[in-house]
């Protein structure tokens, strides 16, 4: 659950407050993460999956590429659009604050510098976001009885997805399992196959590279673990909705 994650790595796009009523519309897929903060709510949330009601002082999260549809007879909200490497869900997740004082202040807060834009802004607001992840984590957080058994692999691919030689087998290996069973046990604990997690990473790497405006294209590829530039192409297309090209003018616009 993206609540109990205990690190969360993210680049914030935006911050907005909204304020609505009598609404029912359709949330086509997008290419980001968002957070969402309820001041004020009657809401219900429907996906393929099933339907989640908001209510005051509720937090949702909304991955990447989700389609929702969203009735609401009063909205009111702060949210935050961000893009995340190492966490994705099939499907919308939420809780209500059990200390609503110190999400609505932080809330607040990454909302009133992000407006500002002053300099540093991004730095500032990044800071509160982690507080906001961090009391996220406080409320949800349950102890496991045991480690993940396949925590090597993913120190082992943390460390080496830019390595375009990277394998399952080698992957797999750091924990002393099968290939069908690592991928298995994997799914089962972060909702995605491994090399999807993976191609996250990559693709991830590869926006900051292209933000940064240090790189050809082509060495972006290479340094996000892709050794053929039309491969990476099409996966940053299938990840992003664009291709790096049109990504690097929209950034540059």
């Amino acid at each position: 659950m993206f609540f109990e994650k205990e690190i969360l790595s993210f680049n914030i796009l935006d911050v907005l407050y909204l304020k609505q009523q009598n609404v029912n519309m359709q949330n086509g897929a997008r290419n980001f993460n968002a957070l969402s903060y309820r001041l004020r709510s009657d809401t219900v949330l429907k996906t393929k999956i099933g339907e989640h009601h908001l209510k005051d002082h509720s937090l949702a999260f909304f991955p990447t590429r989700l389609d929702y549809t969203r009735v609401s007879r009063t909205d009111e909200m702060i949210v935050v659009h961000f893009d995340m490497t190492n966490y994705t869900s099939r499907d919308i997740e939420c809780f209500e604050a059990k200390n609503p004082e110190a999400f609505e202040r932080l809330f607040r807060r990454i909302l009133e510098v992000w407006a500002k834009k002053e300099v540093g802004y991004k730095y500032k607001c990044s800071a509160i976001l982690y507080e906001i992840f961090a009391e996220c984590y406080s409320q949800n957080y349950t102890r496991k009885a045991a480690s993940s058994k396949i925590q090597a692999s993913v120190d082992y691919i943390l460390k080496n997805y830019r390595n375009h030689d990277l394998n399952m087998s080698a992957i797999a290996a750091e924990s002393f399992m099968s290939e069908v069973y690592f991928r298995r046990l994997f799914k089962r604990e972060y909702g995605i196959s491994p090399q999807k997690y993976i191609i996250n990473l990559r693709i991830q790497n590869a926006v900051g590279l292209i933000s940064c405006g240090y790189y050809s294209l082509k060495e972006v590829a290479l340094l996000s673990g892709y050794a053929d530039y039309k491969y990476f192409s099409a996966e940053f297309k299938r990840a992003k909705g664009v291709s790096p090209s049109e990504y690097l003018y929209n950034y540059k616009e």
